[in-house]
């Protein structure tokens, strides 16, 4: 229709192929921006998560009370089938609270020290919960566990997309390499939204399977692979398809 309507060259799936499984993979690979937005999320996680799991101490300084008292009684009986209406106003609910970390950790990058704040927030609190529920002492952590592993993958790396996408645009601002700020922001603007529109599709994803597959009473087995499954597309797409290649 907006071909139609604006005279636009036709869809051209050989361009759009290139673009999303050659371009973007590649681009998103070797940009140092989400380079250290990986580093940094992933290890203060894994951090705050060992800590957390070997010092009750660090879950009361890093994350609020209330947090983990919730998460303890929401995941104290086992995940029993949801009724399937509700499923998808809560599969709506997911995008718009995923999307809404995202688009946070994006906005604040353009600031630079609120945008790594965002990061290291995100991973600290995420860590320590995951850290904390996986102690042998809490038992609800089985049921935690239960229905995070399933969209954790996508939304764990959509994370770290978003933060990488707005370190990349405040990096624009800071270093305009002789352009002026806005022509420098409009340029990196190029680079940074794939980025972010990856990871507003990978938010999507794990609303999705947070919606609908999470809460089921299916195996832990199942949302395991569901898990594996994940990750392994993630690698292939990002480090596969993103690995420079030499030109021929």
């Amino acid at each position: 229709a907006h071909n139609q309507l604006y005279r636009s060259r036709p869809f051209d799936l050989e361009s759009w192929a290139k673009t999303l499984l050659v371009d973007v993979p590649q681009r998103i690979f070797g940009d140092r921006c989400v380079q250290l937005a990986f580093v940094l999320f992933w290890g203060t996680f894994l951090t705050s998560a060992a800590m957390a799991y070997y010092r009750t101490s660090w879950v009361d300084q890093v994350v609020p009370g209330p947090l983990i008292e919730h998460l303890e009684e929401s995941f104290k009986e086992s995940i029993k089938d949801r009724d399937p209406q509700v499923n998808y106003a809560m599969a709506a609910f997911y995008i718009r609270h995923n999307t809404g970390i995202g688009l946070r950790c994006f906005a604040w990058g353009i600031l630079i020290v609120p945008g790594l704040k965002e990061i290291l927030t995100n991973a600290l609190i995420l860590g320590a919960a995951f850290g904390h529920m996986g102690r042998p002492d809490v038992a609800a952590g089985v049921n935690f566990y239960n229905f995070v592993t399933a969209h954790g993958p996508f939304e764990l790396t959509a994370i770290v997309l978003a933060g990488g996408a707005g370190l990349r645009l405040g990096l624009g601002w800071l270093k305009t390499h002789g352009l002026t700020r806005a022509a420098s922001l409009q340029r990196t603007a190029v680079r940074a939204m794939p980025m972010m529109g990856t990871a507003m599709v990978l938010f999507f994803l794990a609303a999705l399977i947070e919606g609908f597959l999470s809460p089921t009473s299916l195996p832990y087995a199942v949302k395991a692979s569901v898990a594996i499954v994940s990750s392994l597309m993630l690698v292939f797409y990002f480090f596969v398809l993103g690995f420079p290649r030499k030109a021929r």
